[in-house]
């Protein structure tokens, strides 16, 4: 498996985070054109919810259900591709209090298919681009709660 983290912080308290990664049309407005994102299950977000997710990852569009793994209000959520893709994900955020507000981490754990073709597809082009846009989505959730 391939690994991905990146961090940022942001002048926002862990809730005010916290708030806007759970409101899912607040997310589909900042990651706009390369994903979006259906919650597919009933209920409050929590342990055992699920997802459907549209996007792209090294300019090849993808499709994959997933659900939440792990779920800590203001502070974890974790979650794990369950179908609709070969691509196997664990997508991991964790807010962290600090002096000036949160310092959120995000983390992806992915696999390719194809075992040496993945690889080799993953260094080529999937990782760079993975990083992009992990990288674009912190500054765009940093700028949309800072202003």
């Amino acid at each position: 498996m391939a690994k991905l983290t990146k961090s940022i912080e942001i002048e926002a308290s862990p809730e005010k985070v916290w708030a806007f990664l759970s409101d899912i049309e607040k997310l589909n407005e900042i990651t706009k054109g390369f994903q979006e994102i259906e919650i597919t299950s009933k209920g409050p977000l929590g342990v055992g919810s699920t997802g459907h997710i549209v996007g792209k990852a090294g300019g090849s569009q993808m499709e994959m259900d997933m659900e939440i793994t792990e779920f800590e209000k203001n502070k974890k959520t974790v979650m794990r591709t369950i179908g609709g893709s070969k691509l196997k994900v664990q997508y991991t955020d964790i807010l962290e209090p600090t002096a000036k507000g949160t310092k959120l981490t995000r983390t992806f754990d992915y696999q390719l298919p194809y075992s040496i073709l993945g690889k080799i597809i993953d260094k080529l082009r999937v990782s760079k681009d993975m990083e992009k846009r992990t990288e674009q989505v912190l500054r765009d959730t940093k700028k949309a709660l800072e202003t």
